[in-house]
């Protein structure tokens, strides 16, 4: 039996763009390694479930490339499904801080300045590695570092934020997916415009796609675009939850025609046995279907240039499905 594909993901962006609520929907059977706190009550205040935290997350890479061992020696990897890092900007600092701390003294009894970013140069390689061995999924939230230059004076394009200007460009060339978490204003999500940045074109900024999928501007939504590639990604939903997939398709196939809220209001009618939390869940993930099929529908040699989306006018975003 031939194994299922996994993906190496990487998502930066500025605070409170919804990376780690997007995390928690595309692997809610996960194991997630962050603060436990923190991850939790987006869990359970967005999506109404709690997730697999581990209780005592690494504070240094070396810390968690240890822990990724263990999880892959275990088994429990395949078990679930994928392992997210949330703030991985933050584990690199802590190490940063630990290496620079423990950096051996030179001949001038000063400690080695170059120790701790040839570390993190290391762990960030063995990191990479790694997620290759786990047999399951491996994605990384960051926060965006700005583009600027280096030691030496050259330009290095912005990316996930890490303490190198040289590794903010490596690192993304390991992964299969490396995003940039925006807001657009006309993406048609009523609940949250939030969208994937990925032009590889652009100077200014390192993005890139393996599976094909995403275009410039795509819906922030890892798991419609994993499940809209050409590869049979493994994408669990929750135990119980299933019917998700029934809800968002019927919503991506109606909204080429219909106004998104009226379709939303439609979709979710008189199901007040099912939570609110899940049912937004569902019809977000099948607004992110529908675009997403909007654009291969034109065609691989359609070459017309992209209609802006249409918006759903207001600025005021309506609350959840109601439950009565």
């Amino acid at each position: 039996m031939s194994e299922m594909p996994t993906i190496m993901a990487c998502v930066y962006g500025k605070p409170k763009k919804k990376k780690t609520s997007d995390m928690l929907a595309t692997f809610p059977n996960a194991l997630f390694i962050g603060v436990p706190s923190a991850i939790t009550l987006v869990a359970q205040n967005e999506l109404g479930f709690t997730p697999a935290v581990h209780p005592e997350p690494p504070q240094t890479l070396t810390e968690l490339i240890a822990l990724l061992e263990q999880v892959a020696e275990s088994g429990s990897a395949e078990q679930y499904g994928a392992v997210v890092i949330d703030d991985a900007s933050h584990l690199c600092k802590r190490s940063m801080l630990h290496w620079e701390a423990t950096a051996p003294r030179g001949r001038s009894g000063k400690p080695d300045r170059f120790y701790p970013y040839q570390e993190l140069s290391k762990h960030l390689l063995l990191l990479a590695s790694m997620s290759r061995y786990l047999r399951c999924h491996m994605a990384m939230t960051f926060h965006e570092r700005m583009p600027g230059v280096n030691g030496n004076g050259s330009f290095c394009p912005g990316g996930p934020d890490v303490p190198s200007r040289n590794q903010t460009e490596m690192l993304p060339s390991w992964c299969d997916i490396n995003v940039r978490a925006m807001v657009d204003p006309t993406y048609p999500d009523p609940w949250f415009k939030g969208v994937y940045y990925v032009d590889p074109e652009d100077p200014e900024w390192v993005t890139g796609d393996r599976t094909g999928v995403c275009t410039r501007v795509s819906p922030a939504n890892l798991r419609e675009i994993l499940r809209a590639s050409h590869s049979a990604y493994r994408l669990d939903r929750l135990v119980g939850l299933e019917w998700q997939d029934d809800i968002a398709q019927q919503v991506s196939e109606r909204m080429q025609d219909e106004s998104i809220l009226d379709v939303v209001k439609d979709v979710v009618a008189g199901k007040n046995d099912l939570s609110p939390l899940h049912l937004r869940w569902a019809c977000q993930d099948g607004i992110a279907r529908g675009f997403l099929n909007r654009d291969r529908s034109r065609g691989l040699f359609d070459f017309s240039v992209d209609e802006p989306a249409q918006s759903t006018g207001g600025s005021t975003l309506p609350p959840p499905p109601p439950t009565k």
